[in-house]
């Protein structure tokens, strides 16, 4: 790996930059709880009115709370478990278990770091190199890795909305402030359609026609801006093409699997916290929120859409659950899915940079 490559690895995972996403997590967390104390709320077990407070005052602890604790962090686990085997897959192997350990925590780490928009792909792939993977390798494991996230939403999308139908459920919330929830959806939806297409286009079917094409229509003037990103993007496309050719049916198969197992486990650990507080939950229509809520964290302009999240998950599912407990299960929620990386990240990188220096 180059100097160049190095310092921008390590600007990008300089753990300075931990504490805004942390600052701005335990602010929020700290408004929201403090804001939601006193407000009124329906009991969930006997529908009269309460506060937050009184219903926290009067919890006790029971052996489903106990199962959906042991859920939760068994779902965290399945996730991480799930992504370090979907990246030897597509490493061909040549990742250990250390090595897949190591990146997925950087990886995420990246990702924490950075606006949800932006997300951590590209050092994805610094990551990787570093690690010892040919760039042809780094490139298409980034790249088929995004492709099957994208087509994991594609596919939940429906079937999950089927299901919420079916058990009497609504997809959207009902309520969600100032937020045009469902034209941002479908917006989003659209681009995450289009973008996956691109990407099965240019590394399965026509790599150099994608790149050719994209190419030139952003040379059009009002495109132009873009037309540096598109051109390094289509350029690592064709190389993703060039490692991933000849890779049989058994390969896509088994990395799907993985992906399958790792978004899913992501989504129903909140299905699980949730069951801490409440004795019957509406599984379907809580995973639904989730699918569409992630659209909308996409355009949040903070690290790993800190104190955003923690904001719209109430909005999200007022109405599915009540609020009663939702301030607390957000803080909670975060916890388990985001906050844990900004602390292994930090822990991991030290260590990591030392030991991958003969590689890079």
């Amino acid at each position: 790996m180059s100097g160049s490559e190095t310092h921008r690895l390590k600007s990008a995972l300089s753990p300075a930059k931990v504490l805004l996403p942390l600052a701005l997590g335990i602010a929020v967390a700290w408004w929201m709880l403090d804001a939601s104390w006193d407000d009124p709320v329906r009991d969930p077990a006997t529908g009269d009115e309460t506060t937050t407070r009184a219903l926290l005052a009067q919890f006790t602890w029971s052996p489903r709370a106990s199962w959906a604790l042991i859920g939760a962090v068994a779902c965290v686990l399945v996730r991480d478990f799930a992504y370090m085997v979907r990246l030897r897959i597509l490493g061909l192997g040549r990742l250990n278990w250390r090595s897949a350990f190591s990146s997925i925590v950087l990886w995420e780490f990246a990702s924490a770091l950075t606006p949800s928009v932006v997300g951590g792909s590209a050092v994805a792939i610094l990551i990787l190199k570093r690690e010892g993977l040919p760039v042809g390798r780094s490139v298409a494991t980034v790249f088929v890795t995004a492709l099957m996230d994208e087509l994991f939403y594609l596919i939940a999308v429906p079937i999950v909305a089927v299901a919420v139908a079916l058990t009497g459920g609504a997809f959207f919330p009902v309520t969600s402030g100032d937020w045009p929830v469902k034209p941002l959806f479908f917006v989003g939806y659209g681009f995450i359609a289009v973008l996956t297409t691109l990407i099965v286009l240019g590394v399965l079917v026509a790599p150099r026609a994608v790149e050719r094409r994209l190419n030139r229509w952003f040379g059009w003037r009002p495109l132009r801006r873009w037309q540096p990103r598109i051109e390094a993007w289509t350029a690592d496309l064709v190389i993703a093409s060039d490692a991933m050719r000849g890779q049989g049916m058994r390969l896509w198969v088994r990395a799907m699997a993985a992906t399958v197992a790792s978004w899913s486990a992501r989504y129903l650990t909140l299905n699980c916290l949730l069951l801490v507080f409440f004795e019957a939950v509406p599984h379907a229509a809580v995973f639904g929120r989730q699918l569409v809520m992630w659209i909308i964290l996409m355009i949040s302009p903070t690290p790993g859409s800190a104190g955003f999240a923690e904001v719209a998950l109430p909005a999200f599912l007022g109405d599915v659950t009540g609020l009663a407990y939702l301030a607390v299960v957000a803080v909670l929620w975060r916890l388990f899915t985001y906050f844990p990386y900004l602390f292994a990240g930090a822990l991991v990188l030290p260590s990591w940079l030392a030991r991958t220096r003969r590689k890079g």
